[in-house]
């Protein structure tokens, strides 16, 4: 069976691009003869090194900002995109959008096209933004009534979608919630990194990690950090992500100026897989507090949450985002209003509550290792076999009877 995949990444860097590589190689595992064909956003970041060099991997998709390219441009990428996507999925038996609208409407474009099913996965902000955007909520409602199945990587999600579109429009018995996951055995041994000392080795520390934008909320997160920093004299922070050196980013360096903590502000951009391992495994408190951003973006799931509980760092995350899929409150980290006196309470009783942050850390790992991309991967199949079954039953229907 051949899928064809479409994705902005198969990065390590980005949520999206672990996701994309580790669901299809545990896919592949269960089913050796799945024939993976991806395809990729122009400008996507680094290919993960766990990339098999049997997949057929090609760039044929727009870049990432498609969702707010002028109407014009909007139309021709979505021609282009369709076009390479029809063309490979000539050969296959179903076609998967990885990548969030407008990149599922090339995907569900493309298969109606070559007569085949196409099941989407929805992450989160840009599977609610299209639906209450005056310029794409009536493409993508069209869009959506077409999928075959919409994975939500949360409920948080799911209950986000279902609450803007109709039933009739999208089923909610077609919408399946299959949680993110993570290789928890990965996050055990300690990592050999190649070029001696990192920043962080030595010292004691808050760790951060995501792009440096309104919605992963590392304002909430490092106002709470300085508070504490400033009565704590040898806490650092390390924040992990793209720096795009916008304001954004400056008012981050601005809350630890404030406070008198900017020396122990450090901001690393991107770093490599092996290295965001380490500073999992020897973060004090992993701290990711996201936030309904202004522009409406939130965080759909976190898969980086389930990487410090299997590092057996405990995590502090935000209640109302998807944060509530990732975290068993009170068992494997705790989940806060979106205010810094909450952020902070929590982060005061980690640091300062030795046996609670033990058990934080125990109940971490043993969620994390509940967590398979195996059970993933057989769930996301089970969903491909149904589309391919019900599709196979509208093609005999629509076969004149002899």
């Amino acid at each position: 069976m051949k899928v064809v995949f479409l994705t902005d990444s198969l990065s390590d860097l980005d949520g999206v691009g672990r996701y994309a590589v580790r669901l299809i190689s545990a896919m592949e595992a269960l089913r050796p003869g799945l024939e993976v064909h991806v395809l990729l956003a122009r400008k996507h970041r680094p290919t993960s090194a766990d990339v098999p060099g049997h997949w057929k991997v090609e760039v044929a998709l727009p870049p990432d900002y498609f969702f707010y390219m002028t109407p014009a441009r909007f139309a021709v990428w979505r021609f282009i995109g369709t076009r390479n996507t029809k063309r490979a999925a000539r050969d296959a038996a179903l076609v998967h959008a990885i990548k969030d609208f407008p990149h599922s409407l090339i995907a569900v474009d493309a298969a109606d096209r070559a007569g085949i099913p196409c099941v989407a996965t929805g992450h989160g902000t840009y599977t609610i933004q299209p639906v209450v955007s005056d310029r794409h909520k009536r493409t993508a409602l069209k869009a959506y009534r077409r999928f075959a199945s919409l994975i939500s990587v949360s409920r948080y999600t799911r209950k986000r979608l279902l609450a803007l579109v109709p039933p009739e429009i999208l089923p909610p018995e077609r919408v399946h919630v299959v949680p993110n996951a993570v290789d928890a055995e990965s996050y055990v041994e300690p990592v050999a990194l190649e070029g001696g000392e990192r920043p962080w080795h030595g010292k004691r520390f808050t760790l951060g990690i995501g792009e440096l934008k309104e919605r992963k909320g590392h304002h909430l997160g490092l106002e709470a950090w300085a508070r504490r920093a400033a009565r704590d004299g040898d806490l650092h922070h390390f924040l992990v992500g793209h720096r795009a050196g916008d304001d954004y980013e400056r008012s981050l360096a601005a809350i630890a100026e404030r406070h008198g903590v900017r020396d122990r502000l450090h901001l690393l951009g991107n770093v490599s897989e092996k290295e965001k391992i380490d500073l999992l495994q020897r973060a004090s408190v992993f701290l990711h507090t996201p936030v309904t951003a202004a522009d409406g973006g939130f965080e759909g799931f976190g898969i980086v949450y389930l990487e410090a509980a299997a590092a057996g760092t405990t995590a502090i995350g935000s209640l109302d985002s998807g944060a509530e899929d990732a975290i068993v409150d009170g068992v494997s980290g705790l989940l806060v209003e979106q205010n810094v006196d909450a952020v902070l309470a929590a982060l005061d009783s980690v640091l300062d509550d030795p046996v609670r942050r033990e058990s934080l850390e125990s109940g971490g790992r043993a969620h994390a290792e509940r967590s398979s991309w195996e059970e993933n991967a057989r769930a996301v199949l089970a969903i491909y076999d149904q589309a391919l079954a019900k599709s196979s039953v509208r093609d005999r229907k629509k076969r004149p009877s002899s």
